[in-house]
């Protein structure tokens, strides 16, 4: 068994982009699309949903990685941003969604299947130090850059945690899925919605080839210390206004 096959296996929480069913994966897709399209319209002028999913924590289990979300379009220094819209009140106790204010786009990283994060060396040291919690009543949202590294524990009340997520990137942008082809390059592949509805998620650790190839990039990660890491943050606006001047 692969390695990663093996997580998706374990998980406690359920997602609905893990899951093997791809009817069960389109209804989802759909059911969310058409109740979030006319919000998006009105306050993500010039977005559009690319992908959506559920995420449910049972009780007393569900505790999530903490993560990046993966880079959806070829231009890693435009903005796509994820819509996390809890289902039942939230609390730190039961699996708020947690942030490292200010952590995107500090450092050129792209976190993909295969592609670990820059700070799994230290990961621990920002669940106990930088993490910040965001209750929210049900039906609340919050909208961030898919850069900022977030967390949720695991739901220690007797409730499940349903939360659900939408990820928005520019109309005008390309809907890319970066595969590590090796250490020294990704291959950029065209990915629109359909491109993940019809993907078990086993399949994008492996070269399709149906895939269809945009291009490439140089891959530029690489691992930090907790030290570079806090003088990043702490430069964090600089680092940012040079991306977006």
């Amino acid at each position: 068994m692969h390695a990663d096959e093996n997580f998706v296996l374990k998980n406690s929480y359920h997602c609905s982009f893990l899951d093997s069913n791809l009817e069960y994966k389109r209804q989802t897709y759909n059911l969310i699309r058409g109740i979030f399209t006319p919000f998006v319209n009105d306050y993500l002028v010039g977005y559009e949903i690319l992908n959506c999913n559920f995420y449910v924590k049972p009780p007393h289990t569900g505790e999530f990685q903490i993560h990046q979300n993966w880079p959806a379009i070829s231009d890693i220094n435009d903005t796509t941003v994820t819509i996390w819209c809890p289902l039942v009140d939230v609390i730190e106790s039961n699996g708020a969604i947690q942030v490292v204010e200010g952590s995107h786009k500090i450092l050129p990283h792209i976190e993909a299947p295969n592609s670990p994060a820059y700070f799994i060396n230290f990961q621990e040291a920002l669940i106990e130090k930088y993490l910040k919690p965001f209750p929210m009543k049900a039906g609340e949202a919050i909208i961030f850059d898919d850069g900022l590294i977030h967390w949720s524990r695991q739901n220690d009340s007797d409730q499940s945690r349903i939360a659900i997520q939408i990820l928005c990137i520019p109309s005008d942008a390309t809907p890319t899925f970066f595969f590590k082809e090796n250490e020294q390059r990704f291959e950029l592949i065209y990915a629109d919605s359909e491109f993940f509805l019809n993907s078990n998620f086993m399949d994008l650790y492996s070269r399709q080839p149906h895939w269809k190839s945009i291009g490439y990039l140089k891959n530029q990660n690489r691992m930090i210390t907790e030290e570079e890491f806090a003088n990043l943050l702490k430069n964090a606006d600089e680092i940012r206004n040079k991306i977006y001047s």
